[in-house]
């Protein structure tokens, strides 16, 4: 019920648009070829960035030992797990838009809203590399602990790591400005596909995606209650 009332009851797909350069590009090029711009990020943060000197300043003489041999042996599966995650993190946004297609009575294809999303994480590859490249501005006081509290442009920045609840911590990170621009996209990738305007693509996206996304963050947020 919430989707149909994002939209216009006369509204339905159209699938005579204009072709782009990418439309033809089949999805599991597109999926590689992020997996590698991934795989590559990766490389240099722990090659150039998070490299030794930074575990050193940021663990003590009694565990640094410990903690280098382990990365040194379990490193790789850095590397292995990154295509698992990107496909899972693909996967979740094109469910729930197209959960909320099938609430709204459209019949989409999954794979299209897979493509979109995939192509759309060109912002959070973006994001990744602006995170990398103000690191790297750091280094000589760089700790694995500063690493893992920045996030730029996002809720959590503004009022600052240290004056928020451990619990809090991921939600707010996770509203940021990149994940604004990320639901843009993909909205207006879509409506290149079903050809109604852009503000109609928004109101199927945006409840559709926001409420999965919601769910996401009440769950994080209560497992880490029960741990913490």
């Amino acid at each position: 019920m919430i989707f149909k009332i994002f939209m216009k009851k006369d509204f339905q797909p159209d699938y005579e648009t204009d072709s782009y350069a990418y439309d033809n590009i089949p999805i599991s090029v597109l999926f590689v070829s992020i997996t590698a711009i991934y795989l590559v990020l990766a490389y240099i943060s722990d090659q150039f960035i998070l490299g030794d000197e930074v575990y050193i300043r940021s663990f003590s003489d009694q565990t640094i030992e410990a903690v280098l041999n382990m990365r040194e042996r379990y490193g790789w599966l850095n590397y292995v797990f990154i295509p698992v995650t990107l496909f899972l993190k693909i996967s979740f946004p094109a469910l729930c838009i197209t959960i909320g297609t099938v609430l709204s009575s459209l019949e989409i294809k999954f794979k299209t809203f897979f493509k979109a999303v995939l192509l759309a994480e060109v912002v959070f590859i973006l994001a990744q590399i602006l995170y990398l490249i103000n690191l790297s501005r750091h280094l000589d006081a760089l700790t694995i602990e500063k690493s893992l509290n920045y996030f730029p442009l996002s809720v959590i920045s503004i009022y600052g790591v240290e004056n928020v609840v451990l619990w809090l911590h991921y939600p707010l990170q996770t509203l940021n400005l990149f994940e604004v621009f990320y639901i843009l996209i993909i909205s207006w990738l879509l409506s290149r596909q079903w050809k109604p305007n852009f503000i109609e693509s928004l109101n199927i996206v945006l409840p559709s995606y926001g409420t999965g996304l919601l769910l996401w963050l009440v769950l994080v947020t209560f497992l880490t209650l029960q741990i913490s």
